[in-house]
């Protein structure tokens, strides 16, 4: 028992002086539809949908909540991808925002939920077999239109994450035996939809996973930033859309 408790010591010290290379890369895939990526259909005015962001904890004694770090990290999320859609050039209206055509909140509210239900619905299918976006196999429908922003915007934009974070005792044992275990993790989502179809146009997923850290919670925009660049450039979002296609 004493020689188990001396590995898990070492472990986690051998953990902190490791930490600094926490920050790895952040790989992802995605795919679209090449309606975009050839510039026949041009992304320049986005509509936000309320973005969801989920963490749960694991520990030696089964996983937990972590409902207001899943708040905190929905807003930060939202505000990053925001962000660098505005860099990218892409004017942003939000979902919610009051509408100019007399709908009111209560009405705005209904479409949202109705759209995000409706992405719910096709949102297995996407994971499972999003090489048929180029096919134009998916789509929210023509309720995507009755959102007020759809009057301007190019694209309905979904924003979702999913993480995981293991604790300190999981990660240490997770060494000893082997496996996952002790690795945190999490995934940015990113959806795309015709603001005025519904079809989706792009669906890409980035990454992260550290043995040291939970980089992705508090430091977000350095994990997930520049691939989020990456993924614009490929869609040619925005002024991608004037720069020459590699």
């Amino acid at each position: 028992m004493k020689t188990l408790r001396l590995r898990l010591l070492a472990i986690l010290g051998a953990a902190g002086l490791l930490t600094v290379h926490a920050l790895a890369t952040t790989p992802s895939w995605s795919f679209e539809n090449p309606k975009i990526t050839s510039g026949e259909f041009q992304i320049r005015n986005a509509c936000m949908m309320p973005a969801e962001g989920k963490l749960s904890r694991v520990t030696m004694k089964g996983g937990q909540g972590m409902s207001t770090e899943s708040d905190n990290w929905t807003t930060t999320l939202q505000n990053m991808v925001e962000a660098h859609l505005k860099t990218a050039g892409v004017q942003i209206q939000g979902a919610n925002d009051p509408a100019a055509n007399g709908a009111s909140d209560e009405e705005i509210r209904q479409v949202i939920l109705q759209l995000n239900q409706k992405y719910m619905d096709i949102a297995n299918q996407l994971n499972r077999h999003p090489k048929d976006i180029k096919k134009s196999r998916f789509t929210l429908g023509d309720s995507a239109a009755l959102l007020p922003c759809s009057a301007k915007a190019d694209v309905l934009v979904f924003v979702e994450g999913e993480g995981q974070v293991t604790s300190g005792g999981k990660k240490a044992m997770g060494m000893l035996v082997g496996g996952k275990s002790n690795v945190s993790e999490a995934t940015l989502i990113l959806t795309m939809a015709d603001a005025k179809t519904g079809e989706i146009l792009a669906f890409a997923r980035l990454t992260n996973a550290e043995s040291f850290g939970e980089k992705f919670v508090n430091q977000t925009e350095g994990v997930y930033g520049k691939a989020l660049d990456r993924q614009f450039s490929r869609l040619r979002i925005g002024t991608y859309l004037d720069k020459k296609k590699h």
